[in-house]
């Protein structure tokens, strides 16, 4: 079967920047996948080049096993929903969602039924009349979606659309988001510079860095296997443990990385005693920063939050220890 995607030696140069080096990616079709890393990674200059926005500067980009690369973006099976998601102010929430469909002849009937049922895919049944103005952040979201998937597109490009987003809101079109994907059944190409929202969301996530992807795989493993000292920061949090702090705690004598979940306190088998530094408190969790005795290294661990259960404060004497499959070795590489 063809990739969705499939871009090769992509390189793109704005002047004497580069900002995708000769990059070689395979998207699957139906797949969920994120590109995530910090502004100016690179990530939205390769799904513009996917969406024919940016001409790449070397390189080939096919869709569906047909090469696109010199196709303007109308001329492609994809369509994308931006960050800002450009309504039409003066028109109706289903004539934004059918405007695409006039553009493209189609006629007055089936644009209309093709519009109601986008709408209903995306939950908004009943607010056909309204104007973007009457609509809530949530709202706006769903219709830039309805006006994108009710072109059919093949594949959904969707460049941080949830950014604008209050934290609860984006939590919940994080949900209808992988909803809609599953029952549509195409391929989400989902771009942000939000590491939790590439976790929760995809099949499989690229982490971007200086123009180049770093790290692919599925979550979980970008998670608890990262490559380098970039990723293990970037994604998520976690202690960078030098080799002799390492060795200290019982693995393996090599710049490891552990999560702060993975780090115990007080385990029966006892560890590398220390004194805790800090007593951060997130609601769910207590964070517990402790500088371990005579290594000048400092470690953090996460606690749940049991409620009337024993507090730990500043001063505390505590034992740290880390299991060995609880630790990712890293490339090993200037601090």
């Amino acid at each position: 079967m063809d990739s969705a995607i499939r871009l090769r030696g992509l390189h793109k140069r704005f002047g004497e920047t580069v900002a995708v080096a000769d990059l070689d990616l395979d998207i699957e079709p139906g797949e969920f996948f994120s590109m995530l890393g910090p502004s100016g990674s690179g990530k939205t200059t390769v799904l513009r080049c996917i969406a024919g926005f940016e001409q790449p500067t070397s390189g080939t980009v096919e869709l569906f096993g047909a090469d696109v690369t010199a196709l303007a973006p109308f001329a492609r099976p994809v369509n994308t929903v931006f960050q800002d998601y450009a309504l039409f102010p003066h028109l109706s929430v289903i004539a934004n969602v059918e405007y695409g469909l006039k553009v493209a002849g189609v006629a007055r009937k089936e644009r209309r039924a093709r519009a109601e049922e986008a709408l209903g895919q995306v939950r908004l049944a009943g607010l056909e009349d309204r104007r973007p103005h009457e609509l809530s952040g949530g709202q706006r979201q769903r219709v830039a979606l309805a006006r994108a998937i009710v072109l059919r597109p093949q594949a959904l490009l969707l460049d941080e659309p949830l950014g604008a987003l209050d934290l609860k809101l984006r939590e919940q079109m994080q949900v209808e988001l992988k909803e809609l994907q599953r029952s549509l059944g195409i391929t989400f190409v989902f771009v942000t510079h939000d590491q939790d929202e590439a976790l929760t969301l995809s099949d499989r996530v690229a982490v971007f860095d200086a123009g180049e992807v770093v790290q692919l795989g599925t979550p979980r493993e970008v998670y608890d296997h990262p490559r380098n000292r970039f990723i293990a920061s970037f994604v998520g949090s976690a202690t960078l443990l030098e080799p002799e702090v390492a060795e200290a705690l019982g693995l393996a004598r090599a710049p490891m990385a552990v999560r702060p979940e993975r780090v115990l306190l007080d385990a029966p088998a006892g560890g590398v005693p220390g004194t805790i530094a800090e007593v951060i408190y997130t609601g769910p969790e207590h964070r517990i920063v402790v500088d371990l005795d005579g290594l000048g290294a400092r470690i953090t661990a996460l606690e749940p939050n049991i409620g009337a259960g024993h507090r730990r404060t500043r001063g505390d004497r505590v034992t740290v220890s880390v299991e060995p499959a609880s630790a990712a070795p890293l490339e090993d590489e200037a601090a």
